[in-house]
């Protein structure tokens, strides 16, 4: 679990994801959250359903760089944003996030701080070096949560822009 100013961000258990794919409020029942904009929409459920879930049922992974986190805002009581990494530290030390915060809850601020604490975690993970994330050319606003979370533009393939920030 990671704490930040406002989030509480929680790394789902195999149980957890099945009712986040589920797409019903059974989660937040689970957890005596109220109702909020939470989804799994595509391509995230296919992500979970295909790869995370197989990924959690492998003993020989590290759950926390394979499960999907989800950050809650503690006074509104709801699920407001979702993060992944995409498995552990290659063998540079380089770990891969991926994020989303829901529809209704964009430009408040979730996403930078969740991203921040994310990242704060993961440079106390050993074996973690850079984090790396990816933007198209024309989500500006995901490239401005990277860019107040000190990530630096290192690469473009056609309109995937490749970001980095170091521990």
């Amino acid at each position: 679990m990671i704490e930040t100013p406002r989030l509480t961000i929680i790394p789902l258990t195999l149980d957890q994801l099945h009712l986040h794919i589920a797409n019903k409020y059974d989660l937040e029942k689970t957890l005596g959250l109220q109702k909020g904009y939470r989804q799994a929409v595509e391509p995230v459920r296919s992500i979970v359903a295909y790869f995370t879930i197989p990924r959690l049922q492998d003993p020989s992974l590290d759950p926390l760089f394979h499960t999907m986190w989800l950050a809650i805002d503690r006074e509104r009581k709801q699920f407001v944003a979702e993060a992944k990494f995409k498995g552990e530290p290659d063998e540079t030390g380089t770990i891969e996030i991926g994020y989303g915060t829901y529809p209704g809850l964009h430009r408040k601020g979730y996403m930078t701080e969740m991203v921040r604490g994310m990242v704060k975690w993961a440079g106390q993970q050993p074996g973690v070096q850079r984090v790396v994330a990816d933007t198209e050319a024309e989500n500006v606003a995901s490239q401005k949560v990277l860019e107040k979370n000190g990530f630096r533009l290192f690469d473009q393939i056609e309109n995937m822009l490749w970001w980095e920030t170091t521990m």
